[in-house]
């Protein structure tokens, strides 16, 4: 499908405000950027929008692969919905758009979702080799006839927010800088699958999930969670990891849910990641691993706790 025809499959209602972005993780320089343009588009009586991308643009780029992402595409469309946006239109990203300039791409967002107006991050570059950024699309709003309005980013302990820094910090295992970032526990999660039972016969039962290699996976090693199943949240005990101490087997999520009863195959389960506990080690006995998940799950709770309970 051709990137007008995508376009013209949303008719929104009178002008709009839109931005353009990948919003990957929809982290908190995302969530200043989206309650700006609502905030705007409310003033100005605008349909507010937002225009992303199913797939990540860096994939297009010579030479790169595209990043793991943070957040699948549901999730991506609840989080900036939340916000109060009137729309949300996902575009293809191909080489044809890559290939597209500035100028011709606010040309179709005037012709097909009547945009009257952009709301855009401090580093917003768009077109052909980027060549459409913040002073270009200036231009060329006063040529075609629309306004832009540019967003601060946030910084916290110094740092800029953005997607790769909240990347940076799960690959390493700092679980606490990502979720500050972010503004909400960052989630992993899946579909449960049949384990070795190994927990099951130490007296605490794990549901195993698959690691999917498109998304941002923390190191190996045990953290505390919130795990949520049909809508209802446990403390959780999560380890990420293959399980050295019975030989490593595949590299998966187990997670332990605290005071739950029943059965989790074929059951999707959400994982909020909370904090790191320890690395993954490898014990001499049975009984040495089981002691230890005993000390974690006191941890845990107590850090779970801590945290005047949970939140989304």
């Amino acid at each position: 499908m051709s990137l007008e025809d995508e376009l013209s499959n949303l008719t929104p209602e009178g002008n709009t405000l839109l931005t353009v972005g990948v919003f990957d993780g929809v982290h908190l320089g995302h969530q200043k950027l989206l309650t700006t343009l609502v905030k705007q588009a409310n003033e100005q009586q605008l349909t507010s929008g937002v225009v992303t991308f199913k797939n990540h643009p860096l994939g297009y780029v010579k030479g790169q692969r595209p990043p793991p992402e943070l957040t699948s595409l549901s999730d991506k469309d609840k989080l900036i919905k939340s916000h109060g946006i009137d729309f949300v239109m996902y575009l293809s990203f191909s080489n044809r758009l890559a290939q597209t300039s500035a100028r011709q791409f606010c040309l179709l967002l005037i012709r097909h979702l009547n945009m009257k107006g952009l709301v855009l991050g401090f580093d917003f570059a768009m077109g052909y080799n980027r060549e459409g950024d913040i002073e270009t699309i200036e231009s060329l709003g006063h040529e075609l006839g629309f306004g832009v309005e540019l967003v601060a980013p946030v910084i916290i302990s110094g740092e800029i927010v953005s997607s790769s820094a909240i990347r940076q910090a799960i690959a390493s295992g700092d679980i606490t800088k990502a979720n500050n970032q972010l503004g909400r526990y960052f989630s992993i999660g899946g579909s449960v699958v049949k384990g070795r039972g190994i927990g099951k016969r130490l007296g605490f039962p794990t549901a195993n999930i698959n690691l999917d290699p498109e998304f941002v996976t923390p190191p190996n090693g045990v953290y505390a969670t919130v795990a949520c199943v049909d809508g209802v949240k446990f403390i959780s005990a999560t380890n990420i990891g293959t399980g050295p101490t019975f030989g490593s087997g595949k590299r998966q999520v187990e997670v332990h849910l605290i005071d739950f009863t029943g059965t989790l195959y074929g059951k999707q389960v959400k994982i909020e990641m909370v904090e790191r506990i320890r690395d993954e080690l490898k014990f001499n006995s049975e009984l040495k691993l089981r002691e230890q998940i005993i000390k974690d799950i006191d941890t845990i709770q107590a850090i779970l706790k801590g945290k005047n309970g949970f939140h989304d």
